[in-house]
């Protein structure tokens, strides 16, 4: 009896010309929305398009969505609206991040064989997801040609094998002339005079963009539904005597460890520091071993529980492993505020206590997938990782920034290298705070950093495709202020 999985593989390779398709439109329209375009709208529009093809490909293939699912979708397009509402490219970045991540969970779930998947098992599938894609590039040119050749679209099968050959050679011959034109520099001056003249034309480069979305979409589809025959056999785990003498030897270091953060940082001031430090110091050394540390004590606690048998003695001593994470997170995150403190707040330090609430929350989780064996500790973590980002991306981090900066500066007395913080390091989401301080400091000293920041929102026209709500309420705030317009 055929599994589903591959019943679905089967069927998405009958029905070529659906899901061929369907594919077209994804790169289709993601050429239109993204070819020469920055992040905005365009983002928003193609979540929503993609969901829209999910639904599709559901109804084909009588497919039903789960809560989960539509929680992972719902949760990518809120993400894609964030990239409309910020100007800030650091959260562009990571939303982008999180949106593929969650569509391919989305994808993993829907066509996958296996729907209850542990921890590992999960993640294996999300990494392993591109390279099976990959795998799977050749059979859209096999199921192709078998498509035109039973509806006899090209009758002639002389001329069908030459166009399938040419449509292979291509990339074979793009790779192939790269090589050739480091061996040889002359052949590389006139392969590179060929190569310029077809890329650098827009039809070229929107045909091929076109192209390359097409293969992506039709091979994630095929690598999802491809699934490697291996029969899955119960698992063997190891004696916990091994795991009880790792995690016994290392509770022992960080109890230690602990203890001298409980008495030296936490008193604050009740047990001496050495002369050679300052709390701001001190609170620096050795911060992101700390976040090194917590994260491996979390892969130490799944990998002992998938790997050893359960042991009551095992749970407890990586119970106190957590209790030790706990302590190791509460130090960080002092540690951090101490020295946010001491040189302000910025966009890295701020994403590092949003990993470190993460990390709290995390490791409950983990805890209780320890006792209660059921307890969906993929999906708890990916819930929990959404909801905080989520809120952080919101929240326009760059304005609180810049909000936390004028509180603790005095905004008379700035120097160069404030003007320049607020003008490069933080986004357009500041723009209300950061504006009328330019107009107060626009002397000769700050007019290239002023320059540079109101230029773009002077002189770029933006079309609908990257329209972006903080980049037009920062231009609009720009022309209220005639003294800014006359910047050059």
């Amino acid at each position: 009896m055929e599994s589903q999985s591959n019943s679905l593989f089967h069927r998405i390779r009958q029905n070529y010309d659906y899901f061929f398709l369907i594919s077209l439109i994804f790169g289709l329209m993601g050429t239109i929305l993204f070819h020469r375009a920055g992040m905005g709208l365009n983002s928003f529009l193609f979540t929503i398009i993609i969901v829209v093809l999910f639904i599709f490909i559901t109804k084909k293939l009588n497919i039903s969505f789960t809560k989960w699912v539509l929680f992972c979708l719902i949760t990518s397009i809120l993400l894609s609206l964030s990239n409309v509402l910020t100007s800030s490219w650091k959260l562009q970045f990571l939303n982008n991040i999180g949106i593929l991540l969650l569509l391919d969970t989305s994808l993993i779930q829907l066509l996958s064989e296996r729907k209850f998947l542990g921890f590992f098992d999960n993640i294996k599938n999300i990494l392993l997801l591109p390279f099976k894609a990959i795998s799977t590039i050749g059979l859209i040119f096999v199921e192709g040609n078998r498509f035109v050749k039973d509806k006899k679209i090209i009758k002639n099968d002389k001329f069908r094998n030459i166009l399938i050959g040419c449509m292979i050679a291509i990339p074979l011959m793009v790779i192939t002339t790269a090589l050739l034109s480091s061996a040889d520099m002359l052949y590389g001056k006139i392969a590179k005079s060929m190569f310029e003249w077809l890329l650098y034309r827009d039809f070229y480069r929107i045909i091929i963009k076109i192209i390359l979305g097409t293969l992506v979409c039709y091979c994630l589809l095929y690598g999802v539904t491809k699934e490697t025959a291996v029969t899955v056999k119960e698992k063997t785990k190891a004696s916990p005597t091994i795991g009880i003498t790792i995690s016994s030897v290392l509770l022992l270091s960080y109890a230690l460890f602990c203890g001298i953060q409980i008495f030296y940082l936490f008193a604050g001031g009740i047990f001496v520091l050495p002369k050679e430090f300052t709390y701001a110091d001190y609170a620096r050394q050795g911060f992101f071993e700390l976040l090194t540390v917590t994260g491996f004590n979390i892969t130490l606690i799944l990998i002992c529980e998938n790997v050893f048998e359960e042991n009551k003695f095992l749970k407890g001593i990586l119970t106190a492993i957590t209790a030790c994470s706990y302590i190791m997170i509460a130090s960080a995150t002092y540690r951090m505020i101490l020295y946010i403190g001491a040189y302000h707040l910025t966009f890295l330090r701020l994403l590092v206590l949003l990993f470190l609430l993460i990390d709290s929350l995390l490791l409950a989780g983990i805890v209780l997938s320890l006792y209660n064996k059921t307890f969906p500790l993929f999906k708890y973590c990916v819930v929990v990782i959404s909801i905080c980002y989520l809120i952080f991306s919101f929240s326009k981090p760059d304005y609180y920034i810049a909000k936390y900066f004028l509180a603790h500066t005095d905004t008379n007395e700035l120097e160069s290298e404030d003007i320049y913080f607020l003008t490069t390091d933080l986004s357009y989401d500041a723009a209300t705070l950061v504006v009328p301080l330019l107009e107060k400091h626009n002397d000769s000293r700050n007019l290239y950093q002023i320059d540079k920041y109101c230029k773009p929102l002077i002189s770029d026209t933006k079309d609908i495709r990257n329209y972006n709500y903080s980049y037009m309420k920062a231009k609009k705030l720009l022309k209220d202020n005639l003294s800014f317009n006359k910047v050059d």
